[in-house]
């Protein structure tokens, strides 16, 4: 006699089986890693340009008895030529963010400039070569993680150690020369900002791209300036934008 109910138990049984070995046949689907537990190494180099900030303030007063004018003095006008390396490690937290931490390195080179008169007679400024060095940190993200092009952004803080900066003013049709004053102390400063950037794989670990950012700087330790009477405070000022910009090459790990 057919029993029903017996065939239909074992025809359930043989299915189930078919459907795993068809199962065990078909991959299983590829976990999307992006930047997870990824590490990298990234070399920086380039340079800045200033968006905003003053190296002197507008003042007048006396120097050497004579009467002076200092005038507002933008510090884009005071220094070029800059030039901005960084040595950066980076750690992946998840598919598409990572940890990074920085050590810079930046040189300012300073231009003769006329800043005001004394005695009707033009005077003039050049101020030392600025050097910083930044530890910087942050997180990152990426908006395109994975694939041979990556697109980013990240906010950063850190610090600034900015070196002991001078001045030397000249009033030629004076003969006068006030040289190597000191201007700006040594300093420790805490910044912050951001940048975007974009990379692209040359090699199976390599690639390279370029970087735009956005970093703010508080005040120097302002020195004291004895050169006059009315114009002490003419280096009361420092805090300013700047706008970095990069090539570099990462290797990942």
């Amino acid at each position: 006699m057919f029993e029903a109910g017996r065939w239909s138990s074992v025809q359930t049984q043989a299915l189930v089986v078919a459907l795993a070995a068809l199962g065990s046949l078909v991959p299983a689907a590829a976990h999307a890693q992006g930047v997870e537990a990824t590490r990298s190494v990234t070399v920086f180099i380039g340079t800045g340009l200033g968006l905003s900030g003053n190296v002197i303030v507008e003042a007048s007063g006396r120097v050497v008895g004579t009467p002076a004018t200092f005038v507002e003095q933008a510090f884009s006008n005071h220094y070029s030529d800059g030039l901005r390396v960084r040595f950066s490690g980076a750690y992946g937290l998840d598919f598409n963010k990572e940890v990074f931490a920085t050590y810079a390195y930046g040189r300012l080179n300073g231009t003769e400039r006329t800043v005001g008169s004394v005695g009707g007679f033009p005077m003039r400024a050049r101020f030392a070569t600025a050097r910083v060095t930044d530890l910087e940190g942050g997180l990152r993200y990426y908006f395109q993680p994975e694939g041979p092009t990556r697109v980013y952004a990240n906010g950063t803080f850190g610090v600034r150690f900015l070196n002991q900066i001078t001045t030397t003013l000249r009033i030629v049709d004076l003969g006068l020369t006030f040289a190597d004053l000191e201007y700006f102390d040594s300093s420790t400063l805490f910044i912050f900002g951001g940048d975007v950037g974009i990379s692209r794989d040359v090699a199976e670990h390599v690639a390279l791209g370029a970087e735009i950012g956005l970093r703010y700087q508080p005040k120097p330790t302002r020195a004291e300036i004895a050169i006059g009477t009315g114009v002490e405070n003419i280096n009361d000022t420092g805090n300013r934008w700047s706008l970095p910009l990069s090539v570099f090459a990462t290797w990942r790990f």
